[in-house]
């Protein structure tokens, strides 16, 4: 609609300074177009620019997330490494369900940002916070709406819940994990099968507990606070 506006009052503009003998009733009119013109032109950069007519409405999705490592780990694992030159946003890896057998590796992008907090429970969550520009209303969308550029993108953030039963891992810590926690000494072996027997035993009865433990001594092996 704006479009049809612009040209028309140009076309009237136009029309009003050849064809109108009245030299004050031509002046006044070719004014009034010129004003409709220039606002209409300064309505269109306001839009493209400022998103004039528009707001922002932000949606938040929930969705639970599955380890990234194995299910005889016995404690959910959530990989992350930093990218691009200061490491400000990381690519995060996990399952999106239970069964499945890749792993998911998601991307930062410019308008995506991502953080992580620790939460109660022993499930571990993905939420996605998107907020978008739509129009004010109906008159708005219709004005400006011939951009296509209703429901654009603002920005996502992304943030990854990790209970205490789950541990966030860089890949680097990862890789080193299995040999920090590789028995080197028969004291040290024998040391390891017994806590694996007793956490075995207490995964039966409490395996977020067992899960804890877990996650506790793999921070400390790798200096985790």
């Amino acid at each position: 609609m704006i479009i049809l506006l612009i040209a028309l009052f140009a076309i009237l503009a136009f029309v009003a300074n050849m064809m109108i003998t009245n030299r004050g009733i031509r002046i006044v009119t070719t004014v009034i177009m010129f004003v409709g013109l220039i606002a209409s032109v300064v309505g269109v950069a306001a839009n493209m620019n400022s998103h004039y007519g528009m707001k922002e409405v932000t949606t938040t999705t929930k969705k639970q997330i599955y380890t990234a490592g194995t299910a005889s780990q016995g404690f959910g694992l959530l990989l992350y490494q930093g990218v691009g030159t200061n490491g400000a946003e990381n690519v995060y890896v996990y399952r999106a369900t239970d069964n499945a057998k890749k792993t998911t590796v998601a991307k930062p992008n410019l308008n995506t940002s991502s953080s992580m907090s620790n939460i109660s429970g022993n499930k571990a969550y993905k939420i996605t916070k998107t907020t978008r520009y739509v129009y004010k209303n109906a008159t708005m969308r219709l004005m400006f709406g011939i951009g296509g550029n209703n429901h654009q993108l603002k920005n996502k953030h992304v943030i990854y819940q990790v209970p205490s039963t789950w541990v966030a891992l860089t890949t680097t810590q990862a890789k080193s994990l299995q040999s920090k926690m590789t028995p080197k000494t028969d004291a040290e072996k024998q040391a390891l099968a017994q806590q694996q027997a007793q956490l075995a035993t207490l995964a039966k009865t409490d395996p977020d507990k067992a899960a804890q433990l877990q996650v506790a001594a793999v921070k400390k092996v790798l200096n985790i606070k």
